[in-house]
């Protein structure tokens, strides 16, 4: 098999997870039924879920000067993550969440303690980063992702570019819209690209972006939407690619796993299909246990899950 060659630029963080039977109404109080702090963060799931797939990842980031920046980086570099271009920024506390998981109804909510993070000014090595096969850009500072996103057609023009939705829709930015067009591909759920475009429903949100798609960079769009799978939209095509049926406890880190998935195909240039088709079930594998990264599958796992629901013929695309 080959190993794609991936970076990322984003966000390093660390998880504080409660898990309650359900949310309290105003008032109210409910009883914490479980409680772990552990690694987490965006661009963190996401590098760790593609370093144990067998890719070669680099990531760029900043941690605090503190214990969890110091964990955050052991645990990627025990998972094979290239961390010689990850910081430390005296002064902060290393990027945190705190997130409610609620079971009725099965949903998060989380609370963002915000920490050291990379922004513009700070040091790139850009040849390197817009040098691998995929460059995942997950940044929180606006000023970087506009930045970045208008450097290849000046410099790297061959470099490809996968544009997570996460930080740049509520930007408050008004050149959030535009920003998004600059990706190759761009990959988020259905509530952020509802967002980015104002549209009243995701096939709307979705049919919007296809047809502003000729004249930009952006090539295909991705959204995920939880146990309807994902729909995906090239300038002349789209496709509903189907869930995975697994147990959930925890959709922490999913989204990220999912995207994880979509730079996996993009590295290797796979057909859309297939390459929805892993992300779903990475996205699904990535739920079975509490926290972002516990579960996140193996290569076997993941060709397991997709052989085990009769959708094996897909790989062969």
């Amino acid at each position: 098999m080959t190993s794609p060659r991936i970076a990322a630029i984003g966000l390093a963080s660390w998880d504080q997870l409660l898990l309650v039977d359900h949310y309290p109404q105003p008032g109210e109080y409910r009883i914490v039924l479980q409680q772990e702090s552990l690694p987490g963060g965006t661009t963190t799931n996401l590098a760790i879920a593609l370093a144990r797939l067998g890719a070669t990842v680099s990531l760029r980031a900043v941690v605090g000067d503190d214990e969890p920046g110091k964990h955050l980086v052991a645990e990627l570099e025990r998972a094979g993550v290239d961390t010689g271009m990850i910081t430390t920024r005296d002064g902060e506390p290393t990027d945190a969440s705190t997130i409610i998981v609620s079971r009725k109804p099965f949903d998060r909510t989380i609370y963002w303690h915000v920490g050291a993070a990379i922004r513009k000014g700070d040091l790139l090595d850009i040849w390197h980063l817009f040098g691998q096969d995929v460059l995942v850009l997950d940044i929180a500072d606006h000023p970087l992702r506009r930045f970045l996103t208008d450097l290849p057609a000046h410099s790297v023009p061959a470099v490809r570019m996968l544009g997570t939705l996460t930080y740049l829709v509520e930007s408050g930015q008004p050149d959030e819209l535009d920003v998004a067009f600059r990706f190759d591909t761009l990959v988020g759920n259905e509530r952020e690209f509802q967002v980015l475009t104002g549209a009243s429903s995701p096939a709307t949100a979705l049919e919007f972006v296809q047809n502003r798609m000729p004249g930009t960079n952006l090539r295909t769009a991705v959204m995920s939407g939880g146990d309807s799978g994902c729909r995906i939209a090239t300038r002349d095509q789209q496709w509903q690619v189907p869930a995975f049926d697994v147990d959930v406890l925890d959709a922490t880190g999913a989204g990220d796993a999912f995207a994880a998935g979509i730079a996996w195909g993009m590295a290797l240039r796979w057909p859309w299909e297939r390459t929805g088709t892993f992300a779903n079930a990475l996205g699904a594998l990535a739920t079975r246990g509490f926290g972002a990264q516990v579960t996140l599958p193996t290569w076997d796992e993941v060709m397991e899950l997709i052989e085990s629901q009769g959708r094996g013929a897909i790989l062969d695309t």
